[in-house]
């Protein structure tokens, strides 16, 4: 198959979809159009340079006419001009081509993109004001310089581009061009490109990838602790496609992973090791390069983290990521403070635990009068780093796999600054165990220590819990019977038939938070909160807890989660429990309390992952006008304003659940 039959031809109205639905708000115009692949992509640029790079709103165009005599109908996809300027030819400075075409397997180089990238080429050399290029398929992107002599036109490839306000002098300074918060899309998109790169490209299976990924990650993090003279992890203008230039990123690249290894001895073990080739290394660092992830909502960074480490998690065992609005929710209802201590006991690749650091995130910038969407970059600088101070102290997990402890701690590190302390043992069997983490793990998490604990358990009917000496810690791995009162009482003998995991994670969960007021978070599939086998499980809840809520989920953002996996997900509900004190156990009887029940319909996506739009009751998608806040960067600062974007709404109602059950614990009554 030749190159030119992997590309969809998209004429400007080709792809034009009709439907009702079929529409988006233009980000620039606030008018509801019709949609296409193309125009989307338009809007994806648009999103980018906005929320990303920080260019006025007033200073793009779409399908700008550049009426160049002699040269037929020309369009420009985006075109940028100098701030405050008239769009004419003589203030156009940047160009960006955008062209529909279907995912391609690999990355290209720009040797094998060349027929694509003429009609950008074209364009630079007629318009000689337009000093900067860019072109992408939403999959790809390559960035180009002009330079001009007196008798050629040149265009010269970038790995990154200058803000609004550097000149294209400064891509080759020392230090690089100014690195910009990333909005969530934008950062998502070059997580998954050196993913694709290290994965497609290199061949390297998914897990050996992402430990390529995670070492580079790990400089750059700390890269972004340093003083602005001491930085390695930034490149020129166009380093990434020279070899002096790709040896000199190396030379950098390795000094930081060198000096962040030392920083964070820990986190890393045997075999994490940075194995590119020098070229291989500049492509990878290009994407990441360009970005100031200390100056990037929290809440972004764990999305794009998520983005490319659920691959490594293979779904066996009933173990799956969690979605991100389902721990979102259930963080916001339990609401850590900063002074707790939270642990995720089964933390897989540490969606719990990175939630909760964005929520710590947001009650620092709350204490200092903003939110995240006001706060100066200084303020986001100054909660990351306390947050990462808070994740140093009071964020713990555990996983059993030694990948995904590692992957856990990365998580974190990439969301806040700091690992936190996730160690590698058999949370079931804990404080005995043997795993290299053992040690480490038993002053760090003592069992009644912590204030909170979240977990999403492994779900298993199948492959249940036999070992006798796993069972026999537990009350619940033990067989029960009926007593004269109605209730159930412990036979003292293990269960003959094994005990599904989730059923020992989640007293092993109870066992972990302080009695009287220690808080669990936990998802358990249906069938154990209503099979009649299972009621002596609900019995023993009942005795040992005060259920705070029980909220039942819809099947979608599930079936998004494990479709890759080949699974089949388990319908299930979020617990909020109570651990009772001792005190209270002692007692004949409990009085009655009130218990706040949500039951989801939707959840933001349909089955096939789509997003869900809210509407109206007779059925027409509503619009919106939000007033927003958008980060100019104009004369070399940023500044902040306030605009009204008209916009779709996603239809989900997990925050309207945990904003519910807020005023439930107010009140104890809730208004619908």
């Amino acid at each position: 198959m030749s190159d030119q039959d992997d590309i969809i031809e998209a004429p400007e109205d080709a792809a034009e979809e009709s439907g009702p639905d079929n529409f988006f708000i233009d980000i620039l115009t606030g008018n509801k159009e019709s949609a296409s692949a193309k125009k989307l992509l338009v809007q994806k640029v648009l999103r980018q340079l906005i929320e990303s790079y920080g260019f006025d709103r007033n200073d793009l165009e779409v399908n700008y006419n550049p009426q160049i005599p002699r040269q037929g109908r020309k369009r420009i996809d985006v075109a940028i001009f100098r701030p405050d300027a008239e769009h004419t030819n003589d203030n156009l400075q940047r160009i960006i081509v955008c062209k529909n075409q279907k995912k391609r397997d690999k990355l290209r180089s720009i040797a094998e993109a060349d027929a694509d990238l003429r009609e950008l080429k074209e364009l630079l050399e007629l318009i000689p004001d337009a000093t900067l290029g860019m072109w992408t398929n939403g999959q790809e992107e390559f960035l180009f310089q002009v330079e001009r002599t007196r008798f050629e036109v040149r265009a010269k490839p970038l790995g990154v581009w200058p803000v609004p306000g550097e000149r294209t002098t400064d891509l080759d300074r020392t230090g690089g061009v100014i690195q910009v918060s990333a909005e969530a899309e934008d950062l998502e998109d070059a997580m998954l490109r050196c993913r694709q790169y290290l994965n497609r490209n290199l061949g390297l299976d998914h897990k050996d990838s992402f430990k390529q990924l995670a070492v580079l990650v790990l400089a750059k993090i700390h890269d972004e602790t340093l003083p602005t003279g001491e930085r390695r992890f930034w490149i020129r203008g166009d380093e990434p496609f020279t070899e002096a230039g790709q040896q000199a990123i190396a030379q950098r690249i390795n000094e930081s992973i060198a000096a962040a290894k030392a920083w964070q001895p820990n986190l890393l073990t045997r075999g994490w090791d940075l194995t590119l080739e020098p070229h291989e290394t500049a492509r990878v660092v290009m994407e990441l390069a360009r970005y100031s992830l200390s100056e990037t909502q929290p809440r972004y960074r764990t999305g794009a983290f998520r983005a490319v480490a659920r691959s490594v998690m293979d779904g066996r065992e009933g173990r799956y990521p969690t979605p991100l609005n389902v721990a979102e929710m259930a963080v916001e209802m339990l609401d850590p403070q900063p002074g707790e201590r939270i642990m995720d006991c089964s933390s897989g690749t540490g969606t719990f635990l990175a939630m909760t650091a964005a929520h710590i995130f947001k009650k620092k910038l709350a204490a200092m009068g903003t939110t995240p969407e006001e706060a100066t970059n200084e303020q986001i600088r100054q909660a990351q780093n306390e947050t990462a101070a808070w994740a140093a102290s009071n964020a713990l997990g555990c996983d059993i796999d030694p990948f995904l402890a590692v992957a856990s701690r990365m998580n974190l590190l990439f969301t806040t600054g700091n690992p936190g302390r996730v160690y590698r043992i058999d949370a079931r069997t804990f404080p005995d165990g043997d795993l290299d983490g053992i040690e480490a793990a038993r002053p760090a998490l003592p069992l009644g220590s912590m204030d909170v604990v979240l977990l999403n358990p492994w779900f298993s009917s199948q492959d249940k819990i036999t070992d006798a000496s796993i069972l026999s810690a537990y009350d619940l791995g033990h067989a029960w019977e009926r007593d004269d009162e109605g209730g159930f009482r412990n036979t003292g003998n293990l269960s003959s038939g094994g005990v599904p995991p989730e059923v020992l994670f989640l007293e092993r969960a109870l066992q972990w938070v302080k009695p009287g007021t220690g808080r669990v978070g936990i998802l358990l599939p249906d069938g154990l909160l209503g099979n009649p086998g299972d009621e002596h499980v609900r019995w023993w809840i009942l005795r040992n807890c005060q259920i705070e809520a029980s909220v039942d989920f819809p099947v979608e953002p599930f079936i998004s989660t494990v479709k890759e996996f080949g699974l089949t997900p388990a319908m299930c509900s979020l617990l909020i429990l109570r651990r009772r004190s001792h005190e209270d156990l002692i007692q004949a009887g409990h009085p009655e309390y009130k218990v706040f029940m949500a039951l989801v319909d939707r959840a933001g996506m349909d089955r096939k992952g789509n997003p869900l739009f809210q509407r109206a009751p007779d059925g027409e998608e509503l619009v919106f006008s939000d007033e927003v806040i958008e980060r100019v960067r104009e004369g070399g600062e940023v500044h902040v304003r306030r605009v009204i974007r008209r916009t779709r709404r996603i239809d989900d109602e997990l925050p309207l659940v945990s904003e519910k059950f807020s005023q439930f614990k107010g009140d104890s009554e809730v208004a619908i």
